[in-house]
């Protein structure tokens, strides 16, 4: 979305402003000069990663299992209690299914200013940057509010009370290999949207995107069942599932009953019980659920490996982040505008076709590194053959990274534009209402600094290379049956660690700097 502006900018002369939205990742008015030269900030990130890792290898001796670590049960207090109450989660969903409906009234019918209509920032800003705030850090309320599950659960129980008892989807299982491929897609296209789409910030263009979506998403639940959708074809569930296992809550179930049925979870052991498994939650008797505050980060221990689908999902994840932030580089803007002439005259968009290529190309290009020093762990740990099993093993490791970057790329875009929510919720249509007495609110760039989120970044990038060192070696360590081996297997993935701490840094600091 912003890149698109970047680039137009930056070829002078193309002279068309192709529909970016009010987003800007690094919406500042002042510029921020670091107070040591960049190459120092970059090489002491790095060198914190590597002192994390040499920690790590002498203290980490035994090999610890997943979903086995501290917990504390917010059910066993009062306030926890009230908010797991029946009657408090509907009632958030209800709230939450209210404004997904007022999100698509004022994209068809509120004004087609994008600062002026309530659809594009509550769908860029608050849906997409803020709830991956909250769900990385906190859980994964995406899982309560989501308004496809709770408007088809709800069909499903009327239909089931109309029809004696029938079930309103068909429950056919998706044909085998598809995995998590269906949201792969739709994240991809997503992205696409999010990152190069001309007329992201038009109302009626988002109203219009939310309503293909929720109808696809609403068939997928029907022909295939909504707990298995919400797992394998609905791109944010796959997201925000995947961001909230790094966060401090989760829910547990110890009834292996409630289990049986679930086959969508976390961790399922007969030690650890089952780990964000909601349908398995929901349907066990109140004593034995769990909702607990545990250690950020060790929920990303995998119980079983993840698919291929989903490994290569992870890396898209990444990869599309990354893209975004590198958008706004200088470097992009000499290769895209290097890519710009070569195709010039062969498409009728040359702009967009240069960004499809980008946003096309980063996954590619990840995946690509990625496999290769998989193959370098491989070798290193003495096990060449088993390049299938290790892929996905330490794909989980890489999701720290990933919410790192979201948090630090997107931080300010959250806190400077969020704010024009505050505005629109007095008048979301934009025709000049003023219900709550905020409509005149005018957005305080004040709020942050670039200085603040450059140390932020900062330290949010490093923490999360510390965490998925790791992650990496916590399951080298289940893996290898010799400590050596799994020391040395680690290796390779520690060099991947630390040279992407330095592209992140690097990608960071260019709009600051520029």
């Amino acid at each position: 979305m912003k890149s698109r502006l970047a680039l137009a900018g930056f070829l002078a002369g193309f002279a068309i402003i192709l529909g970016a939205g009010p987003a800007s990742a690094h919406a500042f008015g002042q510029r921020y000069d670091l107070p040591l030269p960049l190459w120092m900030f970059i090489t002491g990130g790095a060198s914190a990663v590597v002192l994390s890792f040499a920690v790590i290898a002498i203290f980490l001796r035994h090999k610890p299992e997943p979903g086995i670590y501290p917990t504390f049960n917010l059910l066993n207090n009062p306030a926890g209690r009230f908010c797991a109450q029946p009657a408090t989660l509907t009632a958030v969903r209800v709230l939450f299914v209210l404004v997904f409906l007022l999100i698509l009234l004022t994209g068809f019918f509120g004004v087609p200013s994008p600062y002026q209509n309530f659809s594009v920032v509550m769908v860029w800003v608050i849906a997409w940057v803020g709830l991956a705030f909250i769900c990385s850090l906190l859980g994964n309320f995406w899982a309560l509010i989501n308004p496809w599950n709770a408007i088809f659960a709800w069909a499903e129980a009327l239909y089931r009370k109309l029809s004696d008892g029938k079930e309103l989807s068909r429950r056919r299982p998706l044909p085998e290999g598809w995995g998590t491929w269906p949201a792969f897609i739709f994240f991809l296209i997503f992205a696409w949207m999010e990152i190069t789409w001309p007329a992201s910030s038009v109302p009626g263009n988002v109203a219009t995107a939310i309503t293909v979506y929720s109808l696809l998403t609403w068939f997928g639940m029907y022909r295939h069942g909504r707990e298995r959708w919400l797992s394998q074809g609905e791109a944010f569930s796959v997201v925000f599932a995947l961001f909230a296992r790094f966060a401090i809550t989760e829910v547990r179930v110890r009834d292996a009953k409630a289990v049986e049925a679930d086959t969508f979870h976390d961790i399922e052991s007969d030690e650890a019980g089952c780990v964000n498994g909601y349908g398995a939650f929901f349907k066990a008797d109140p004593e034995a659920r769990e909702w607990n505050l545990r250690p950020p980060g060790l929920g990303l221990r995998a119980g079983r490996a993840p698919s291929y689908s989903l490994m290569f999902f992870v890396l898209l994840l990444l990869s599309t982040v990354t893209y975004d932030g590198y958008t706004e580089t200088e470097h992009f803007q000499q290769l895209g505008l290097l890519v710009y002439k070569q195709i010039q005259g062969l498409t009728g968009d040359t702009v967009l076709v240069v960004e499809t290529i980008g946003i096309a190309s980063f996954p590619l290009l990840l995946i690509s590194v990625y496999l290769l020093f998989i193959v370098l762990i491989g070798l290193a740990g003495g096990v060449p053959g088993k390049i299938g099993l290790l892929a996905p093993v330490f794909v989980f490791s890489i999701i720290p990274i990933s919410i790192a970057y979201h948090l630090s790329h997107y931080l300010s875009l959250l806190l400077v534009e969020g704010q024009i929510v505050i505005g629109r919720l007095s008048d979301p249509f934009g025709f000049g209402w003023d219900l709550f007495g905020t409509a005149g609110y005018k957005v305080d760039i004040s709020v942050i600094s670039a200085k603040f989120v450059w140390f932020f970044s900062l330290a949010a990038i490093v923490v999360g290379h510390m965490v998925a060192v790791y992650l990496a070696h916590a399951e080298a360590m289940r893996i290898y049956d010799d400590r050596g081996k799994a020391l040395r297997s680690q290796l390779p993935m520690l060099a991947l660690m630390v040279g992407y701490t330095m592209l992140s840094l690097w990608i960071i600091a260019q709009p600051i700097m520029l």
